[in-house]
């Protein structure tokens, strides 16, 4: 049945397939007699309609159904045949079909491509320590000192650097092409990496009960994609000014830092208990990044000795999934989709490099978990279900009951699976001296 086979490239497949007249004939007298006895024709019994009459009659429905069953089950059989499992469905073309003659057609289909991993073990990571030095400390703790500040008004003087200022904000898209917004009684420390610095220059030398405006031209690389490249006036009024006084870095604030909302604070809750879990939370914090930067090295390298192809499919499928997720991170920031006017297929383009880069790791990873017979017991999937649920406020069996219902379990699954290659290309890597 298969007329011709070419063998585009790793992931790409092309064949050629002809069915003989003979099976032709039979299909389409089977369909025919399958549709005489469904069909009423004035003059015939249900089920007595001639077959010849039947293809005359209602040719078109039946050249459909005779194609279509031809079609797959002959593209069925070739890819049996040729032992290729392909990405999403084949696409057919250059279709010939006649009721006295052969059918044959050109079916297109992607693959996932043959990866025989290579020197994934040994692969260099960098150093690194995930003990926190006294200076990091010192600034988280400096960090907790602002949040339990209090605010002493200023009066008599007009705004300085360091000074909070209580304003009215509103601003306006004068080209319509955003949507205005207002705020109220909001703190903004003049001169602060947070402040706008053309907020902090207006504001700065004006004293309490000031109405003041100002146009600000957002660049189109702007990170907030409602701003980007847009003009906004803004309309400010200064309600008041306050200086910022810090509690003291001693027991007294080790004891409310270290207070849970709605309870007593733990024994022994001094500063240095403090100093204490800052430490621990550091450390966590720098043992993640670090096992971070050593994963994206491990990859760097993984990618830079073994070539690997992409197939199309996939990294369409890995740029739908990224858009999706940054559009549903722009509805939770209240961002309005449509009145952003967003360049999907500006962005398309832009996430294009990821997306390949992504599907290539994964196919590595995945060949090498198959490699190392690496995998994920139901047993452990459901630990690690029980450990998520716990996390996000729902039952073992309502999380697991909510995936089945999604098709995410075995994505799941598949996760824990890959994150597990990715420690065992870690265990077996050479840390840089």
């Amino acid at each position: 049945m298969i007329t011709s086979f070419v063998d585009d490239s790793p992931t790409k497949k092309s064949l050629t397939v002809e069915i003989p007249v003979e099976e032709v004939r039979r299909v389409t007298d089977r369909t025919a007699r399958t549709l005489a006895k469904q069909v009423n024709i004035p003059g015939f019994r249900r089920g007595k309609v001639p077959v010849e009459l039947i293809k005359k009659r209602f040719a078109d429905a039946l050249k459909s159904e005779v194609v279509d069953q031809l079609v797959h089950e002959s593209v069925v059989t070739a890819l049996k045949e040729k032992s290729l499992v392909p990405l999403g469905s084949p696409k057919v073309d250059d279709l010939k079909f006649d009721f006295d003659g052969p059918l044959s057609f050109k079916v297109d289909l992607e693959v996932r491509p043959p990866v025989v991993p290579k020197d994934y073990r040994g692969l260099k990571v960098p150093s690194g320590s995930a003990v926190p030095t006294p200076e990091e400390i010192d600034a988280v703790l400096n960090r907790i000192r602002e949040g339990h500040a209090h605010y002493d008004p200023v009066e008599g003087r007009p705004a300085a650097d360091g000074d909070f200022a209580l304003v009215d904000i509103k601003g306006t898209f004068p080209a319509g092409d955003g949507k205005d917004f207002e705020a109220e009684k909001t703190l903004i420390e003049i001169g602060g990496e947070r402040t706008l610095p053309e907020l902090s220059a207006h504001v700065r030398n004006a004293l309490p009960g000031t109405n003041l405006s100002f146009q600000k031209d957002f660049p189109a690389d702007a990170p907030d994609p409602a701003f980007a490249g847009k003009t906004v006036l803004y309309s400010v009024h200064l309600a008041a000014l306050k200086s910022r006084v810090l509690p003291a870095l001693d027991d007294d604030l080790a004891r409310t830092a270290l207070t849970p909302r709605e309870g007593e604070p733990p024994e022994g809750a001094t500063l240095a208990l403090l100093r204490e879990k800052v430490a621990e939370s550091l450390t966590k914090d720098k043992e993640t990044a670090l096992r971070e930067t050593r994963r994206r090295a491990l990859l760097d390298g993984l990618l830079a000795l073994n070539e690997v192809e992409a197939p199309e499919s996939m990294i369409e499928a890995e740029i739908d999934s990224a858009l999706r997720e940054y559009a549903r991170h722009l509805a939770r920031q209240g961002v309005d989709l449509k009145e952003a006017k967003m360049d999907w297929n500006a962005m398309r383009g832009d996430a294009r490099e990821g997306a390949v880069r992504r599907v290539k790791e994964y196919l590595l990873l995945d060949a090498i978990g198959e490699a190392e017979a690496i995998g994920v017991t139901d047993t452990e999937l459901d630990a690690e279900l029980k450990s998520r649920s716990a996390a996000a406020g729902m039952s073992f069996a309502e999380l697991k009951a909510a995936l089945v219902k999604a098709e995410r379990l075995e994505g799941v699954r598949e996760e824990i699976r890959i994150d597990r290659v990715l420690d065992f290309l870690l265990a077996e890597a050479a840390v840089a001296g």
